[in-house]
């Protein structure tokens, strides 16, 4: 099979998404088992350019975190089940939340709610991360004043990710960019992945628009950026969901397992959502959206990249994902 000759049936998978957005810059990226392809369309046209366009990743930075968070269990670095006061001194060395917690989501952290919206509002004087209504103190003062058993229920939460690789990172004795830079970027030879935006990338980072088509400035997180700060290329987002494919790396197959169940059909690991076979993982910023997601059993994978920010409703990045691991599954 030649996954080039997908091209036809994966623009009309893209071409619903694509049409309505004039400024539109999709990337696209595909394998199955030893080949790759990758599709960019600008508007309606497809170009096989190799122009590392780089892209906001949103979320999708939280797998590169608990990727980290894998090696370093294997490692004997940290444990799973450690409680989090294990790494900072002003929450309580025997608190019940763990670091499994944060990487699942399930550490009892509030989602965002009207009502702390509503006081961030009239509260200009803390700062806060994009997507994040708690800043790093507020966090710390919400563990060190709850310090009950976290109950099991699934609440997303990008404070608690961030917190996972603040905490991470200081168990390292350095920053989170530097850690996942060393850990994760310069291991797998990601040369277009960063946070703080290098010189002589500057001419690759596409702008971002909203859903509405405005332009939207760079996104800039400084306390939680291990749940969202990354940016990135498709070329190099293969690169790392092909490992986590192979077994090669064992602490990235730690992250593989369930540590929760969601639903009937859907559970999730450390950071990954494990739905049937599929292990996946999306993201979105004010001017970005994207996807990526693989089959361990069929050797598939597909990453995709946008320039805008994804209605909820209409044709998205999680659903032409999820449409094109289909794709290749019939094609085998």
């Amino acid at each position: 099979m030649d996954l080039n000759d997908l091209k036809k049936d994966i623009f009309k998978i893209a071409y619903p998404y694509i049409k309505p957005r004039p400024n539109v810059t999709l990337s696209i990226g595909v394998f199955c088992r030893d080949q790759y392809a990758t599709f960019i369309f600008n508007g309606s046209n497809v170009t096989y350019d190799k122009k590392p366009y780089i892209y906001e990743i949103g979320s999708i930075s939280k797998v590169l975190t608990t990727s980290m968070f894998g090696e370093m269990i294997q490692e004997g670095i940290v444990k799973v089940e450690d409680s989090i006061g294990k790494y900072f001194s002003a929450i309580p060395d025997n608190h019940p939340v763990t670091l499994r917690h944060l990487a699942n989501h399930t550490s009892g952290l509030p989602g965002i709610g009207v009502l702390k919206n509503i006081y961030n509002l009239f509260d200009s004087q803390t700062p806060r991360d994009p997507f994040c209504p708690y800043s790093l103190n507020e966090t710390i003062h919400y563990f060190k004043t709850h310090t009950h058993e976290p109950k099991a229920k699934f609440r997303y939460s990008n404070v608690g990710m961030g917190f996972l690789g603040y905490l991470l990172a200081n168990e390292l004795h350095t920053d989170f960019e530097t850690a996942i830079t060393r850990r994760i970027v310069e291991p797998l030879n990601l040369t277009n992945t960063f946070i703080s935006i290098p010189s002589s990338k500057e001419g690759a980072i596409l702008e971002g628009y909203s859903v509405r088509g405005h332009n939207k400035p760079p996104l800039q997180m400084n306390e939680f950026m291990a749940a969202g700060a990354i940016r990135s290329t498709v070329d190099d987002l293969l690169k790392f969901i092909k490992i986590h494919v192979g077994n090669q790396n064992s602490g990235y197959q730690l992250t593989h397992q369930a540590t929760h169940t969601i639903s009937k059909y859907i559970s999730i690991g450390l950071g990954w959502i494990l739905e049937d076979d599929i292990f996946w993982h999306n993201g979105s910023t004010k001017g970005f959206s994207s996807y990526l997601g693989f089959n361990k059993k069929q050797q598939t994978g597909v990453v995709i990249l946008s320039n805008y920010r994804s209605p909820i409703l209409a044709t998205n990045p999680v659903h032409m994902g999820k449409d094109i691991l289909q794709l290749l599954q019939n094609s085998l």
